[in-house]
């Protein structure tokens, strides 16, 4: 249905890389609006190749690297790349996010204002209220991962996508998927983590929450068969890997 949420995955690879993939990057157009989800180290590249239109937003989980590397090209390519006669989009950091992206663009040699230079609006959004972009609706939830996360739901048109950012085993997070159509959830197939989430969980999660549809992402290369597997089997319900090009409707 026109306005729904549904997800187009420019890059999903863990903090260490994945052979051919862009670190974390999810395109969510939803409510009208076109919304980057996280902008890890060849995401802008991957954009660039796969879906070339301006963006209404990009919205930050967290502010580990492979979440946030590609800021400073993506600001270069509003400046005087291919993507400069494009309205730059807002930029929404968790909070204390601002001074820690301006410190980022500093050390890259690209200055503290870097983002206002190339036309970002740059905000901190409040992870108790909700952010509308467009006429989708999003709202957050703080979740268990080194220096916080934010897992995102975006709703519209009645149809709901939730992203878990990175999180290890957290309540918060199935709370915050009830009744979503997709959860795009960060996975590992090891049994225990305090840092990133098993998969035998995350397909529990899913299945506990009234999930229709289950996307791992962030997931080493080496883990995904049997991140898929352990998925499947705790949620009984459809399971796929993120990989880059992959489009996903609610």
């Amino acid at each position: 249905m026109i306005g729904r949420p549904a997800l187009h995955v420019l890059g999903c690879a863990t903090a260490g890389g994945n052979p051919g993939e862009a670190c974390s990057g999810y395109l969510v157009t939803a409510g009208g609006a076109r919304i980057l989800i996280d902008c890890g180290s060849g995401v802008v590249a991957s954009l660039l190749e796969r879906d070339a239109s301006p963006l209404d937003a990009v919205v930050f989980s967290h502010l580990h690297f492979d979440h946030v590397g590609d800021l400073i090209p993506f600001g270069y390519a509003h400046m005087f790349g291919l993507a400069s006669d494009w309205k730059p989009p807002a930029v929404y950091a968790p909070p204390g996010g601002a001074a820690r992206i301006a410190a980022l663009c500093e050390a890259g040699g690209a200055g503290a204002d870097h983002l206002e230079q190339c036309g970002m609006a740059l905000s901190e959004y409040d992870p108790a209220a909700t952010l509308a972009v467009g006429d989708a609706e999003l709202t957050f939830r703080e979740l268990r991962h080194p220096g916080t996360s934010h897992a995102i739901r975006v709703e519209a048109a009645g149809g709901v996508l939730v992203f878990s950012g990175d999180t290890a085993l957290t309540p918060g997070l199935g709370e915050h998927a009830a009744g979503a159509d997709l959860l795009l959830c960060e996975a590992t197939a090891l049994p225990e983590s305090a840092v990133h989430l098993p998969a035998t969980h995350a397909g529990r999660i899913a299945r506990e929450a009234g999930c229709k549809a289950l996307v791992l992402t962030h997931v080493d290369v080496h883990e995904r068969p049997a991140a898929l597997s352990q998925a499947r089997e705790s949620f009984g319900g459809p399971v796929v890997a993120a990989a880059p090009g992959l489009r996903v409707a609610t």
